[in-house]
């Protein structure tokens, strides 16, 4: 049986010489697109946003006519290929994402719709999980449970409103209800995030999976170390790179445990590097806010005294190696490496129109010679390129009243059954 800590601390070891071996300088063979190239990439673009903005203020809509018009977006314009689209747009996928939505909605209708979001995004990682190892894209108790999780106790921990100390309380309150004891909760968030736990273990029995609850535990302690970032103590960059590596690798691995109930030293090994490089994507897509409330990852924490310009580099080069470690695991997995790849060609472009603020003029000059479309562009249409997420509420509230009679049943508590089949 693999010894986790033992395990982990060789990855992260890896992986932080990977961080620390990465080039600053912008990388010289990233493509330039020419005026005429960047012409016709916009008229394509915005011909779909006023599709997409027309769609959204019709009081009747079709939602297959979005999705199918999304999915000619994708092949015709974009270029991808039909495995990608199916990953991205399968018919399980969205079935999947429906039954999670009203089965959270079943467990608390308080939920906002940010909070709803926040949870699916995991969720979609879940079913990206589900779809590359062969297993069925479904929402069970168990991961719709993990994904709830973290909306509850990762804001807890975040928040600028309860004290370092009832922090610390409640992570060993917590602690203890994953190891299995029965805690009286302090709270009503709280008490629901004790009734997801008891989810979890309605379909994996402690006995038999030591693993998988030893996965929950390594999640928590690290959410618990990243309380430091929320402390103005003087914290190194390496060290605040080590949190979040860690806090982002365990995330996703316990995802892993969820769906298989165990995993091969190989499977850790993908799922440890593929969780640490999303958590750092996030970091530093949120570095400005996370400034602004008082976390201090090893981006935000710099915002003070330099540009990010060689810290985005540097997060591209280290893209390029978690790639190459999925292409050694799973060389066969050509869609999904195809969509990580995808996700480089953007990377520097969304950052820096993200949070302009965060770049340096002559750096976002550069970063405009490589995209597929002229930055003012952009800005003229961001209102439409932000609009996804008033499409997603507007949807999700429509959502609600044609579903609202199966929200208001109570939540099956039936024992799913895992389809333990090899990774490979």
């Amino acid at each position: 049986m693999i010894e986790h800590q033992k395990t982990y601390n060789k990855f992260l070891n890896q992986f932080i010489n990977k961080w620390l071996s990465c080039a600053e300088d912008f990388p010289k063979n990233k493509r330039k697109y020419s005026s005429i190239e960047k012409f016709i990439w916009e008229m394509k673009c915005e011909r779909f946003l006023n599709f997409a903005k027309s769609f959204s203020q019709n009081e009747i809509n079709e939602n297959d006519i979005l999705l199918n018009k999304c999915k000619s977006f994708f092949r015709d314009e974009l270029s991808y290929t039909r495995d990608q689209l199916q990953l991205i747009f399968s018919d399980d996928m969205i079935v999947a994402t429906k039954d999670f939505i009203r089965r959270a909605l079943q467990f608390d209708s308080e939920l906002s719709n940010e909070e709803l979001f926040q949870a699916l995004r995991n969720q979609w990682i879940v079913f990206g999980l589900q779809s590359l190892f062969n297993y069925p894209v479904q929402t069970t108790s168990s991961t719709l449970a993990y994904s709830l999780l973290y909306p509850y106790s990762d804001n807890f921990i975040d928040s600028r409103r309860i004290s370092y100390q009832d922090k610390i309380e409640f992570s060993k309150r917590f602690e203890l209800r994953l190891q299995g004891d029965k805690v009286i909760a302090k709270s009503k968030a709280e008490e629901r995030i004790y009734q997801l736990v008891s989810m979890i273990e309605d379909d994996f029995d402690r006995n038999d999976f030591p693993k998988l609850y030893e996965s929950l535990l390594d999640i928590h302690h690290a959410q618990t170390r990243s309380i430091a970032l929320t402390r103005q103590s003087v914290l190194s960059d390496i060290k605040c790179f080590e949190i979040a590596v860690t806090k982002g690798a365990t995330s996703v691995i316990a995802d892993g445990y969820l769906i298989a109930g165990e995993l091969s030293y190989d499977q850790l090994h993908f799922l440890y590097e593929y969780g640490a490089y999303l958590q750092i994507l996030d970091d530093l897509q949120d570095a400005r806010d996370d400034l602004y409330e008082g976390v201090f990852t090893c981006f935000s924490k710099n915002l003070h005294s330099q540009y990010l310009d060689s810290m985005l580099c540097k997060t591209y080069y280290l893209g390029k190696e978690v790639l190459a470690t999925i292409q050694q695991i799973y060389p066969g997995k050509i869609a999904f490496q195809g969509l990580i790849k995808r996700s480089f060609s953007l990377l520097f472009a969304s950052s820096v129109l993200t949070n302009p603020k965060d770049f340096s003029p002559a750096f976002i000059q550069q970063c405009e010679r490589h995209s597929p479309f002229r930055f003012s562009f952009a800005e003229k249409h961001k209102a439409e390129l932000n609009h996804s997420q008033v499409l997603f509420d507007k949807k999700l509230e429509e959502f609600k009243n044609t579903d609202l009679c199966m929200i208001n049943k109570p939540i099956s508590t039936k024992k799913t059954v895992p389809l333990y089949n090899d990774f490979e």
